[in-house]
């Protein structure tokens, strides 16, 4: 035995909710809404609450997303809006960290849903198993099924949003132990972890014309008709206008070719305060092989 797997793991001190959502697509940013969510609750290493809940999207769902999860329009039209069930949902976070698998997902629909009902978005801290995953060692895939399958945590892979939380949990629990065997110890220190996971999809920088909602349409149209797009974009302290081959939106990001730095580049969609199209002399039309 090591010298720390004697010792108390300080990393289960902390209370985590650890979240996932089924979906109607993967791109809430055009339009993409929730339709089950899921939350397990852990405090000192275990569960201790769950939740679940279809909610109705109020849009139609992907057919891709129905393979996935099985979760049906004749399923959901019948339940609650997550207006309705948000009061019900909220205080698993109480005081916790949140935890997701690509939490870049599942924070993008929770936020991006916070903005749309005018509530404040989520300031916890959150912890990403995917990083985890993928700084712990080399041997992906690191898919949440596959992941949990190689730990040895894997029964049986239902895809809903309450199994696969359950999923995450365990996965986390393991990682947690693998990791305080390693002497790391401090939480803020562990890969994939986040003071908080929040985007700027309103804010003073935006006016009628330049709307979060205006700027995704616009880049949206930009992709299909193949042209490129001067942006301004925050990064940082710094606000500058750069040009960009948009090629696909991805979760709350854009991934394009940049001609400032000559290489593919994901830019968070919610720091493109600006964008214009360019017609002339456009840039690489796909993504590379």
């Amino acid at each position: 035995m090591d010298l720390f797997s004697s010792l108390p793991n300080p990393l289960l001190t902390r209370p985590f909710a650890v979240i996932d959502f089924e979906t109607t697509g993967l791109y809430p940013a055009v339009g993409d809404e929730i339709c089950e969510v899921g939350v397990v609750r852990m405090e000192n290493g275990e569960i201790v609450q769950e939740y679940s809940r279809l909610v109705n999207p109020c849009r139609a769902m992907d057919p891709a997303a129905i393979q996935v999860s099985g979760i049906t329009m004749e399923m959901v039209e019948v339940e609650p809006k997550f207006e309705e069930i948000v009061d019900d949902y909220l205080p698993y976070f109480q005081d916790a960290v949140i935890v997701a698998h690509n939490a870049e997902f599942d924070m993008a629909f929770l936020q991006s849903k916070l903005v749309k009902m005018k509530r404040p978005q989520l300031p916890n801290a959150v912890l990403d198993t995917l990083e985890l995953a993928r700084a712990f060692d080399e041997t992906g895939p690191y898919t949440l099924g596959i992941l949990a399958n190689r730990m040895g945590v894997l029964d049986k892979q239902i895809h809903r949003a309450l199994e696969d939380a359950r999923m995450a949990a365990q996965v986390l629990r393991r990682f947690l132990d693998e990791y305080h065997k390693r002497g790391q110890d401090e939480l803020s220190r562990l890969p994939g972890f986040r003071n908080s996971y929040q985007f700027s999809i309103d804010g003073p920088e935006r006016g009628e014309d330049n709307s979060f909602e205006s700027v995704v349409e616009s880049i949206r149209k930009a992709i299909e008709a193949k042209q490129d797009l001067e942006i301004s974009y925050t990064g940082g302290r710094n606000t500058s206008w750069r040009r960009v081959t948009p090629w696909q939106i991805k979760g709350m990001s854009l991934r394009g070719y940049c001609h400032l730095r000559q290489e593919e580049r994901d830019f968070r969609l919610d720091r493109i305060i600006e964008c214009h199209t360019v017609l002339e002399n456009p840039g690489p039309l796909s993504l590379p092989l």
